[in-house]
């Protein structure tokens, strides 16, 4: 695959086009930190006479040590098109790499801003641009849906409000969720927090220790036979969803195990998705 044109920089972002596909460095091409340079958005707009106005960002999982960016981005992102649905894959850094905390919260929160700041560009709409995870990239969606009132990116010099980091929606597919040790995915909050986190960083990352009323609504799928992540991450999460009123959608399967993205042989939950857009009247 070839690149083509290098269109512009805007936002400190470089943008170029290979084929039919758009890819942003989201840091620029002489960010400060080296490290930044793997970040990338990937864009997949919707046909212009079917664009619903409707983005997800994708964050494909990875234990976040590596990223599944076939069958938990870019298989899920030409999909998500075809229904009239913007999808933008994230690229973010990961722990194989010398990243964690807070470094793909930072990648994350600059997606958000790259993507509304491009939303004339692009056709779409600001308040209907949500997160999608999978996995460990499930939790990464799950902190922008709890700590939009935090701006991650002001240590880098970026300006952000509480309106542009929040989510429209968070879909959190067989997520890691906790960093307690009953139900911790190790290996995720290794990569995450390193082995010297703190008690308070620790329980900070537990996302259901942290869940507001003032979140946006989130779609959760699990499945009981998971042998990666163990279901009660899911569970905890609904649970505490539901003790602070904010609107869920939660389905455990009772069999497809983890990792199985938009392979044919795992669950349906796709479709089950977009019903759950039109449901909370994001997408008509």
């Amino acid at each position: 695959m070839k690149s083509i044109i290098l269109i512009f920089t805007f936002l400190f972002a470089s943008t170029w086009t290979i084929e039919s596909q758009t890819v942003v460095k989201l840091w620029g091409d002489h960010p400060g930190n080296k490290k930044m340079k793997r970040t990338e958005l990937l864009v997949y707009r919707a046909d212009s006479l079917h664009n619903s106005g409707v983005s997800v960002i994708i964050c494909p999982g990875g234990s976040y040590c590596y990223l599944g960016m076939n069958h938990e981005g870019r298989q899920v992102a030409e999909w998500l098109r075809s229904k009239g649905v913007n999808a933008f894959v994230l690229y973010y850094r990961v722990g194989m790499f010398g990243n964690h905390y807070p470094s793909m919260i930072e990648d994350l929160q600059k997606a958000l801003v790259w993507v509304k700041a491009h939303a004339d560009t692009f056709a779409l709409q600001k308040n209907k641009v949500g997160v999608m995870g999978f996995s460990a990239g499930g939790h990464l969606v799950g902190t922008s849906g709890i700590y939009y009132n935090h701006n991650y990116l002001r240590s880098l010099g970026e300006k952000a409000d509480e309106e542009t980091l929040r989510p429209a929606f968070i879909a959190m597919i067989y997520p890691v969720v906790s960093m307690q040790d009953s139900i911790a995915h190790h290996k995720s909050r290794r990569n995450l927090l390193t082995k010297h986190y703190t008690n308070s960083l620790r329980d900070s990352m537990s996302l259901e220790l942290n869940v507001h009323k003032n979140m946006p609504p989130v779609f959760l799928i699990q499945c009981r036979d998971d042998k990666t992540v163990d279901y009660r991450n899911a569970e905890a999460f609904h649970n505490a969803l539901n003790r602070a009123e904010v609107q869920n959608y939660y389905k455990l399967y009772s069999k497809g195990n983890h990792g199985f993205g938009m392979k044919p042989k795992g669950p349906e939950w796709n479709n089950r998705f977009i019903s759950w857009l039109q449901s909370i009247k994001i997408l008509r």
